[in-house]
C-alpha cells in the first residue's frame, strides 16, 4: 500500500462557556476554540487516514513521501525531518499513517500496537485563569456536568491570585476532585519551594511545572520533602529529553505531548523510558479536537505505563470535525471500536471549520 496524496487544511472550532476564552499564563484574549492541523493521507487504492497536528509544513509532504509505503512510518518522518518539516506538521502526518494501517488491518490502533489493556481512557478537564468564585464553580460544572474527577487551571503570573483560585476550588469541591495548578514554570525556584508549601497546606496534592525544569533539585525537593506530587511538561519532547528529569527523580508524572515530540511513536517511547524508573506519563493538551483526542484513547489503551488522567478542552467545543464527537462519562472516554483511530472525519464540517 503505496502513499499517493496527502493534504492540510487548518480548522479551529470554538469554544463554549465555561471553558472559553481559555486563558493562559500571560493573560491576553485567550484561546477562543480548539484548533489543528488536520492532515488527510490517501493511499493508492484509496483508504484515506486521518492525523490531526499543529503548525505549517516548511516543505510539500506529498512532494517527499509520494510512493513510499504506508507502513513505513519510521522512514517517513526520518524522510520529513530531513526536508526541515517540524514536529507539530509531522505529528499530524505521523497519525494519519497509523490510522491508514490500522484500516488497512482492520484493526483498532490501540490493537495494532500490541493490545487494549483498558476500555477507556480518563482525562482531566482543562480550565484557563479565572477569578477565584468563577474558579470554584466552573469546577463544580466540571464535576457534574461531565464527571470530571481531575481538574487543572492555570496559574504562575501571580502568586497570591493562584492561592486565593485554589483555596476557592479546594473550599467548593476539594472532597470531589484532584485538583492541579499548572505554572509553566512561571515561578522563581526559590519562590516554587514556597508557594508549594502553602498549596500543600490547602490540600493541593499536584502541580504542573512549578518552576523551570532545569532546576531539577528544587522538583526533587517539592516532591520529596513537600509531599506535592510534580508533573512535568515543558522540555519533553523526544525520548532522549528526559533522561536529566528520571535520573534527578524530579518528576512524579511526564506529559509528552504529539506536537512537541513529532509522533505517537516517540510519546510512546518517552512512556517506555519513563516506565523503566517508575514514572507514568500523561499526555498534554494542545487545545486538540477529536482525531488527537481518539488517539489518546489508543494511547491510553496500549500503553501500561499511560493509566493516569491526561489532559483535555474537549468538553468544550460546540462542535468537532467528526462525525460524531466524542463523549464523556465519568470524565472519561471510551476507546473507539473501530479500524484505525475508529472515528470518522465530516469533510463538511472540515471545509465549515477550516481557516485556510
Amino acid at each position: 500500500m503505496l502513499i499517493s496524496r496527502i493534504s492540510a487544511t487548518h480548522v479551529q472550532v470554538p469554544y463554549q462557556a465555561p471553558v472559553g476564552p481559555y486563558i493562559g499564563r500571560g493573560g491576553g484574549p485567550g484561546s477562543l476554540g480548539g484548533h489543528g492541523l488536520i492532515v488527510r493521507v490517501e493511499s493508492e487504492d484509496g483508504l484515506v487516514g486521518w492525523g490531526e497536528g499543529l503548525g505549517v509544513f516548511a516543505t510539500d509532504p506529498e512532494a517527499v513521501l509520494k510512493g513510499r509505503r504506508v507502513g513505513d512510518i519510521e522512514g517517513a518522518c526520518a524522510a520529513l525531518e530531513a526536508v526541515g518539516i517540524g514536529p507539530g506538521p509531522l505529528s499530524g502526518v505521523e497519525m494519519a499513517l497509523w490510522d491508514l494501517v490500522g484500516k488497512r488491518a482492520g484493526l483498532p490502533l490501540c490493537e495494532v500496537w500490541g493490545g487494549r489493556l483498558r476500555e477507556e481512557a480518563e482525562f482531566t478537564a482543562c480550565m484557563g485563569l479565572k477569578q477565584p468564585s468563577e474558579s470554584a464553580a466552573t469546577a463544580r460544572e466540571y464535576r457534574e456536568r461531565w464527571g470530571f474527577y481531575s481538574i487543572k487551571t492555570k496559574a504562575g503570573d501571580d502568586a497570591a491570585l493562584d492561592l486565593a483560585i485554589a483555596a476557592a476550588v479546594q473550599q467548593e469541591i476539594g472532597d470531589q476532585i484532584a485538583f492541579r495548578p499548572d505554572a509553566n514554570a512561571g515561578y522563581e525556584p526559590d519562590d516554587a519551594v514556597e508557594q508549594m508549601r502553602k498549596m500543600k497546606d490547602l490540600g493541593v496534592e499536584h502541580f504542573e511545572d512549578p518552576c523551570a525544569r532545569e532546576h531539577l533539585d528544587h522538583l526533587h525537593r517539592i516532591r520529596t520533602e513537600l509531599g506535592v506530587a510534580v508533573l512535568v511538561n515543558m522540555g519533553i519532547g523526544k525520548p532522549d529529553s528526559v533522561a536529566d528529569v528520571l535520573v534527578a527523580e524530579a518528576a512524579d508524572f511526564l506529559m509528552p505531548d504529539t506536537p512537541a515530540s513529532g509522533s505517537l511513536s516517540r510519546v510512546r517511547q518517552v512512556t517506555a523510558v519513563a516506565e523503566g524508573f517508575g514514572v507514568p506519563c500523561l499526555m498534554h493538551c494542545a487545545h486538540d479536537l477529536g482525531l488527537k483526542t481518539a488517539a489518546i484513547t489508543h494511547v491510553a489503551a496500549a500503553t501500561p505505563n499511560f493509566s493516569g488522567p491526561s489532559d483535555t478542552c474537549y468538553h468544550g467545543l460546540v462542535d468537532d470535525i467528526l462525525a460524531e464527537q466524542l463523549v464523556f462519562h465519568d470524565g472519561k472516554i471510551k476507546v473507539p471500536d473501530g479500524p484505525g483511530l475508529g472515528v470518522e472525519v465530516d469533510e463538511a464540517k472540515l471545509e465549515k471549520y477550516s481557516t485556510n
